[in-house]
């Protein structure tokens, strides 16, 4: 029975020592380590330095992280706090700076992208997040915009702190869904009163005193965020899935939404699916990209051109096997991320 048991833990040990072992033509091979961030639900390229390989990710396990884009090695990781107090609302990037909205809009916080360190974090007042945007103007961008439910506020790019914060007419009717700056020294705030019309309040980044305020119909929209996108000159371009139209209002103008039907475009949305609108805005001290993608089917995307007034097709992208919001800051064909 003693023989038995020696040799039992003889076996043990050599088996033991056979796994930790790496025999010399297999480094590289099997000392590998793995490390994951999680599902993406924001994506930015790094191009701020012409040979960067790096995009940076913010997951849905509360992973902020930058990646190789060659290898999909880690540059650097942070993990925030489970659950809905860690979890990232929003993800903007400019130069070697990127802002990150955290905890439903109780945190808002600048990383330094070259080397994961943060720049400065800073409490913002409480309230339920909508949407964020960086602002600029003449080139220069020096603002982070936060719209909440009731509330939104400016805040300086180079330490977080608060330049103004006004509330936001008529918030218990408007629900204010997104904020958009072309760099033209004012800050847009965009609200819906579901099917029955859009609600846009101007203020000057100067001192947050509002410019302007109008309302414009559009019975049809029940939600901005999910239908709506700004392209082109401050060009607010919407999708309606029951008309299977397209949308557009001037920001500017601000008289009337001008329909477009798909079809007239040669375009079919596929059966039972909900088309999405994606933009770009490179610089958030200029105006978005003219080009916008529209998703007409799980796997079908179509890129589109708002030239002279006109909307052309420049590319029909049938199917793709994934395409979730991850854009190149200086190319209007973007691309995606969807695990790593």
């Amino acid at each position: 029975a003693m023989a038995k048991l020696i040799l039992l833990c003889l076996k043990f040990v050599t088996l033991c020592g056979s796994i930790g072992a790496v025999f010399e033509d297999q480094v590289g091979k099997f000392d590998w380590r793995q490390q994951y961030v999680g599902k993406v639900r924001f994506s930015h390229f790094d191009t701020h330095v012409q040979s960067s390989k790096k995009v940076l990710v913010a997951t849905e396990n509360n992973v902020f992280a930058a990646l190789n884009t060659r290898t999909g090695d880690l540059f650097w990781r942070h993990v925030d706090k489970t659950g809905p107090e860690g979890s990232i609302d929003a993800l903007l990037q400019h130069g070697q700076d990127a802002v990150l909205v955290v905890g439903n809009g109780r945190l808002l916080r600048s990383w330094d992208i070259n080397v994961g360190g943060l720049n400065w974090e800073i409490v913002l007042d409480s309230g339920s997040f909508q949407a964020a945007c960086l602002s600029g103007q003449q080139d220069n961008v020096k603002h982070v915009a936060v719209l909440k439910k009731t509330v939104i506020s400016l805040h300086y790019l180079s330490n977080g702190h608060q330049k103004w914060i006004e509330n936001l007419p008529e918030s218990e009717t408007v629900d204010y869904q997104a904020v958009y700056s072309g760099g033209n020294g004012e800050v847009y705030a965009l609200g819906v009163v579901p099917h029955s019309h859009i609600a846009i309040v101007v203020y000057s980044a100067d001192d947050g005193e509002i410019i302007k305020q109008v309302s414009v119909e559009a019975p049809w929209l029940s939600n901005i965020q999910g239908s709506c996108a700004v392209i082109s000159q401050g060009m607010l371009t919407c999708v309606d899935p029951a008309a299977v139209s397209l949308y557009m209002l001037d920001l500017h103008a601000e008289s009337q939404m001008t329909q477009v039907p798909l079809q007239s475009l040669g375009l079919e949305v596929v059966p039972g699916f909900r088309p999405v609108l994606v933009s770009t805005q490179p610089n958030p001290a200029q105006q978005p990209l003219s080009e916008f993608f529209v998703q007409l089917g799980p796997e079908n995307y179509v890129l589109l051109q708002l030239n002279n007034g006109q909307i052309v097709t420049l590319r029909d992208f049938k199917p793709v096997t994934c395409f979730s919001g991850c854009s190149h800051p200086q190319s209007s064909v973007q691309r995606c991320v969807t695990q790593i």
